[in-house]
């Protein structure tokens, strides 16, 4: 508890100081949700995270994972880019931890170059790509109590320039006796600046705060109802709400949304609180056995309003 007590107060003058900085960090990619079934729930998966996607929300939900798991996420971006990630793990007898490998890829695909003196191109095409690759190691150190940490190398590439740095995520879950409320916190993208030529940008550093709880929990039904808010240094917070509930725990279906105050290109105003809604989410996902293995397949859609809307698949394996 105390460290739990530590964790919350390092995030109050966070969170109480913010200040927006919009599009002043750099590793932008970073930022892409990639996790079909935590998209589905608007992102709010700080606290729920009790899959392999803890990886990238919340590395201290990796702890209490007791076989091996592997996920791969495809993403088609807007702009027809696309997105892919993978990840893998599996206990470590020896420590009584978990590990786990973990690669994510943006890419923008071929694009025609343009000049001052060639407007409409120089027959000539570039790319743009962006790699990141991580080693996430957590641990249950009590019953209730957990904490992991991702070291990840970052590579960008915009035709012939590139960058690179390293980042660190770091994320705990303390478990409550009451409705087995969860409550996440954790720091994404804490690493050196991104140096484009001489240009430095810093990553995408983001506080995270989550709460989780089955509010309905039974042989048949689960209603899990979660609740997140970040602070990037690159924009005011947000604020995510999601629900997921499973039949039999085998069929599961997910609604969530993001919002954040004075935000332009939202769906609506929530009356009276000066927040925005951003984007709204929906997801459905199912878990089949086969022999010793289970199957799970994901399925979230994301809507940003002026955007096309995103559509994100996951398939994953549990063995």
């Amino acid at each position: 508890m105390k460290t739990l007590k530590f964790l919350l107060l390092a995030l109050l003058p966070c969170i109480a100081f913010s200040q927006a900085k919009v599009g002043t960090a750099g590793g932008q990619f970073l930022e892409i949700g990639v996790g079909a079934r935590a998209v589905g729930m608007g992102g709010a998966f700080s606290a729920t995270s009790n899959d392999i996607s803890a990886v990238y929300y919340n590395p201290g939900g990796l702890g209490a994972l007791e076989g091996h798991e592997a996920m791969f996420t495809h993403i088609s971006y807007f702009a027809d880019m696309s997105f892919e990630y993978g990840a893998f793990s599996m206990p470590i007898n020896s420590t009584g931890g978990v590990a786990a490998i973990s690669i994510s890829s943006l890419n923008t695909g071929d694009i025609d170059e343009t000049t001052p003196s060639h407007p409409e191109g120089t027959g000539r095409t570039f790319n743009a790509n962006s790699v990141a690759a991580g080693l996430t190691y957590s641990q249950m150190l009590t019953d209730r109590f957990s904490c992991g940490v991702t070291w990840k190398f970052i590579n960008e590439k915009y035709a012939d320039v590139s960058a690179r740095s390293w980042a660190v995520d770091i994320g705990t879950i303390y478990r409550t006796a009451f409705h087995d409320l969860r409550i996440g916190i954790g720091v994404t993208n804490f690493g050196p600046d991104l140096t484009f030529i001489s240009l430095p940008a810093p990553l995408p550093m983001s506080f995270h705060l989550g709460l989780a709880a089955e509010v309905i929990e039974n042989d048949h039904h689960t209603l899990t109802v979660a609740f997140d808010m970040s602070h990037p240094n690159d924009d005011l917070e947000k604020f995510r709400l999601g629900t997921e509930y499973w039949y039999d725990k085998k069929y599961a279906l997910r609604a969530g949304f993001m919002a954040k105050p004075d935000s332009a290109g939202s769906f609506a105003e929530l009356p009276g609180t000066g927040m925005h809604f951003v984007h709204y989410n929906l997801g459905a996902g199912f878990k089949i056995p086969i022999s010793a293995y289970v199957l799970k397949v994901d399925y979230a859609l994301e809507d940003r309003y002026w955007l096309d809307i995103e559509h994100r698949f996951t398939f994953g394996l549990e063995f």
